[in-house]
């Protein structure tokens, strides 16, 4: 608990995490934009209401925004501790590297929530100035219920990316472009098994994901398409992936927790040479 608390408390040096809060109230309005610019024979087959930007928005979440800027968060968090010169400390209390990790991506794991509930947040908003058909409060509810979770889903579905590119300093701005890449991958998924069996599609299942606001589920077959238990297990499956990698010996962090052995023989031979008075 002392490790997640550090985190946070670091984090208020940080503006990495603006980079998140710009992207979560940047996806509601994405999806609004999204809707103007549609053709007009979609936007005849589609009534656009708020539940549908509330779909939107977990969808642009999970393939356009979220992906990246957890990946960006997460490795920026561990990276720091490189730049900073601060992990060989940390080493010597000693906080081990798979508990230094775990706790990273704890904090990390909080902090997908708390955009996720932001976005929603941002969703109502947007919904209230420019979209208020149906919306009401049961909507809002679940809506934000399924915003939030999902948020922490997509997150626990690329741990295992952050905790890899966490093993070597500098990784994570690759991570990040990994993660985007991946994200934007899931839009092609259209096989029912792929989308429960992606890692980070595989959220939208737990949550019940519907699908509607999109001119091709307008008939919410997306919904039959959901297996809670596969996606659950897949979830899981991203969670002891990540606790391996995090247990694996890592080449940078042993090299910056370790004193230089030159530096330590000078200052020995130095010791020898003063006279004991």
């Amino acid at each position: 608990m002392n490790l997640i608390l550090t985190e946070f408390q670091k984090l208020k040096r940080y503006s990495v995490i603006l980079v998140g809060l710009i992207g979560a109230a940047c996806s509601p309005v994405i999806s609004i934009v999204m809707q103007n610019v549609m053709s007009d024979d979609a936007k005849s087959v589609l009534n656009y209401t708020f539940p549908d930007l509330v779909n939107s928005t977990i969808w642009n979440n999970m393939t356009i925004f979220f992906p990246m800027i957890l990946a960006l968060i997460g490795g920026y968090m561990i990276s720091r501790e490189y730049t900073d010169d601060t992990l060989k400390s940390l080493m010597t209390v000693p906080v081990g590297f798979p508990r230094l990790m775990t706790g990273k991506l704890t904090a990390l794991g909080i902090i997908a929530l708390l955009l996720g509930f932001f976005a929603a947040l941002m969703t109502l908003l947007v919904g209230l100035v420019s979209c208020r058909e149906n919306l009401t409060l049961p909507v809002v509810f679940s809506g934000s219920v399924q915003m939030t979770a999902m948020a922490l889903f997509t997150c626990i579905g690329e741990l295992p990316l952050i905790a890899l590119c966490g093993r070597k300093q500098g990784a994570f701005r690759g991570g990040a472009v990994a993660a985007f890449l991946l994200g934007y991958m899931a839009i092609f998924f259209k096989n029912p098994v792929l989308r429960n069996l992606y890692p980070l599609s595989a959220g939208l299942s737990i949550v019940g994901f519907g699908g509607e606001g999109f001119v091709s589920d307008t008939a919410g077959g997306y919904a039959s398409t959901q297996n809670a238990f596969i996606g659950s297990c897949v979830l899981l499956a991203m969670i002891l992936l990540t606790a391996v990698i995090t247990h694996l010996p890592g080449k940078d962090a042993v090299t910056a927790a370790s004193p230089k052995k030159g530096g330590r023989g000078r200052r020995n031979r130095r010791e020898r040479m003063i006279p004991r008075c």
